[in-house]
């Protein structure tokens, strides 16, 4: 099961850059995305608490997590940007949002093709997906409703702070396996 939801966030990911790339509402958007970061909760939890935990699942939500998070905000990056909708503020909350996966990157690909056991979640990577998962959404809300811009620098700055702490550890933690 927590590999069917990994899988299954991999196709979600593509629905969202689609309905992104369509100029879908945003309520579509908004909530394909929610369906999407709610597998990622449970993959998790379901695989520690039945003991359901294995390498390729681990492997399979780190790709499923790059895939919906660095996939949306490429598209939304790629189709707003084209349009012209975001300004310089918005390209600053999402370095913020992002900060953890740019930075963790090449670690990531070195780690994964080297075959090495990738570390564990720690609560701060947790945290730092589950502000994430709020930035995300509500930095695309900002640009349809821009009231929403207060909540989404604040989300922002705060993924930043966290995702920063949880690289560093990320790196440290595949430094020393």
């Amino acid at each position: 099961i927590p590999n069917f939801l990994s899988i299954s966030r991999i196709i979600l990911a593509f629905v969202v850059i689609y309905l992104i790339f369509i100029q879908a509402s945003v309520s579509k958007i908004i909530v394909v995305f929610g369906i999407g970061a709610l597998t990622d909760f449970f993959d998790g939890m379901l695989a520690r608490k039945f003991k359901w935990q294995s390498e390729f699942g681990r492997k399979a939500d780190m790709i499923a997590d790059r895939f919906l998070w660095a996939g949306t905000a490429l598209a939304f990056i790629i189709d707003f940007g084209m349009r012209g909708y975001l300004n310089w503020i918005h390209g600053v909350q999402l370095l913020l949002i992002m900060s953890r996966e740019i930075i963790t990157l090449p670690f990531a690909i070195i780690a994964f093709f080297s075959g090495n056991v990738l570390p564990y979640a720690r609560f701060i990577a947790k945290f730092t997906t589950f502000i994430q998962g709020f930035a995300l959404p509500f930095l695309i809300l900002s640009v349809y409703y821009p009231n929403w811009i207060y909540a989404s620098l604040s989300l922002s700055i705060i993924a930043g702070i966290t995702g920063f702490i949880s690289a560093m550890h990320y790196i440290n933690d595949v430094k020393e396996k």
